[in-house]
C-alpha cells in the first residue's frame, strides 16, 4: 500500500513539471530577452533614419532645398479681411529658415529638419512662433507682440469669412504649415470672405523684394539681375548684325561677303605679253 502510493507522488510531481516549486515564476529570462531586442530594434531604427536624412540633406543630395547649400527667398504676405498684416520682424534662426522683416522667407536650411521636404510653411512658422491649422491661424504682427487670430466661421465686418491659403496662385487645401516652399514662390495666408479669389487679393505686397534681396552675394545678385545679352547693330547697314557669323535679321539684307585684301608678297598670275612672232618667209 505504502509503495503503491509513492509511484503514484512521483507520477504526479513528474506530470507537472517537479512540483509546487515552479508553479506561478514568471519566464524572466524570455521577457528579458524580448526587451533587448525591443531597444536594439529601436536604436537600429533611429540610427538608420539620422543617416538616410544626412544623406538626403547634404550638399551632394539631389532633394533641394540642400541644407548648408542652397539659398531660396518666398514672398509672404498675410491678409485679414482688407488689410495685410506688417511682416514680422522677429529673426529668429533656430533651422536656418527665417525673415529679416521684409516679407521675405529665407530659406537657406543649416539641419536635415528644415531641408528637402521639410521646408515648409511649419518650419517658418516655428520660428517665428506662430500657429497653423487647416482652419485657424494664429499669427504675429511687426514685432510679435501679440498674434492675431482668426478662424473659419468668423466675420469679416457682415460678411462670413474662412481661413485659405495661397501658393503662386494656387488654392492649398489643409493645412498651410505643409505647403512646400520653393525658391521665388508667393505665399497668401488670408481670412477673407468666403468664395474669395486669389485675383481679388493679389501678390503678396513682398513680392518685388524678390528682385532686390539684401542678403545675396554679389555671385548670386549677379545672377539673378544679369540682362538678356543683346546684340550691337550698325546703324548704316540696317538691321543687320556687325558679326557676319550671327546671320541678318529676319527680313533684312544678307551680311556682305568678306573679301581678303591682296598680298603683295603673292606673285601676280595676270598674264605678260611676250614678244610678237616675226611673219614667215615668202
Amino acid at each position: 500500500m505504502g509503495k503503491a502510493s509513492s509511484q503514484k507522488k512521483v507520477a504526479r510531481a513528474a506530470g507537472i513539471g517537479g512540483g509546487r516549486t515552479n508553479r506561478g515564476k514568471a519566464p524572466v529570462l524570455w521577457y528579458s530577452s524580448l526587451l533587448v531586442i525591443l531597444v536594439a530594434g529601436i536604436g537600429l531604427t533611429a540610427f538608420s533614419r539620422d543617416e538616410r536624412l544626412t544623406e538626403l540633406n547634404s550638399p551632394q543630395s539631389k532633394e533641394e532645398p540642400r541644407a548648408n547649400d542652397s539659398h531660396w527667398h518666398v514672398a509672404l504676405g498675410v491678409r485679414v479681411c482688407d488689410r495685410w498684416l506688417d511682416p514680422v520682424t522677429d529673426q529668429a534662426d533656430p533651422k536656418g529658415i527665417h525673415g529679416h522683416g521684409d516679407g521675405i522667407i529665407h530659406v537657406h536650411p543649416f539641419v536635415a529638419s528644415a531641408a528637402g521636404r521639410r521646408a515648409t510653411l511649419e518650419r517658418y512658422s516655428e520660428a517665428v512662433k506662430g500657429e497653423l491649422a487647416p482652419n485657424r491661424f494664429a499669427w504675429p504682427e511687426g514685432e510679435g507682440k501679440k498674434k492675431v487670430e482668426r478662424e473659419s466661421g468668423e466675420k469679416c465686418g457682415e460678411q462670413e469669412a474662412e481661413v485659405m491659403a495661397f501658393y503662386n496662385g494656387e488654392p492649398h487645401a489643409g493645412d498651410p504649415g505643409e505647403i512646400l516652399l520653393t525658391d521665388r514662390g508667393k505665399l497668401v495666408l488670408a481670412f477673407v470672405p468666403k468664395g474669395t479669389t486669389y485675383d481679388k487679393i493679389g501678390d503678396p505686397p513682398s513680392t518685388s523684394g524678390l528682385d532686390n534681396l539684401s542678403d545675396l552675394s554679389p555671385e548670386e545678385q549677379a545672377k539673378q539681375q544679369q540682362p538678356p545679352q543683346s546684340q550691337e547693330i550698325d546703324p548704316a547697314a540696317g538691321a543687320t548684325p556687325l558679326d557676319p557669323t550671327l546671320g541678318a535679321v529676319p527680313g533684312g539684307p544678307p551680311p556682305p561677303a568678306e573679301v581678303p585684301p591682296p598680298d603683295p608678297t603673292t606673285p601676280s598670275t595676270a598674264a605678260v605679253p611676250g614678244p610678237t612672232p616675226s611673219p614667215p618667209a615668202g
